[in-house]
């Protein structure tokens, strides 16, 4: 799972942490559609008649339609010891654009406190 770490520098460093937990309350909320390949269809089972070709697909195309669920974008978020002070994990590889949206929102939270920040995504 990929992980994005955050370090702050300079002061005030609690409230840049307390900033960075509001992005990641936010960005928990945040979802995107996902396919589930759990629930692809047992052919025989959708087709009420089995020589009415027509009526299976339409049974095909609505049961893949109830396949797409939400799923989050960040699984978890928190401050962290050590080298970095605060840690982002995504459920998947992230993409330069969720990468890009993640800056956007913790430049929108650090701007008024006046620290620098580095990310870290591996």
């Amino acid at each position: 799972m990929a992980k994005t770490y955050v370090r702050i520098f300079g002061p005030p460093l609690l409230k840049a942490i307390k900033a960075l937990e509001g992005v990641a309350v936010d960005m928990s909320k945040a979802t995107e559609v996902k396919f589930s390949h759990k629930c692809v269809p047992y052919p025989t089972r959708l087709q009420s008649d089995k020589r009415d070709w027509n009526s299976y697909l339409k049974n095909l195309q609505n049961t893949y339609t109830d396949c797409y669920e939400p799923q989050k974008i960040i699984s978890d978020a928190g401050v962290t010891l050590g080298e970095y002070d605060f840690v982002f994990e995504w459920t998947e590889k992230p993409s330069m654009k969720k990468i890009q949206g993640l800056i956007e929102n913790i430049d929108g939270a650090l701007s008024d406190l006046g620290v620098h920040y580095s990310l870290t995504t591996e």
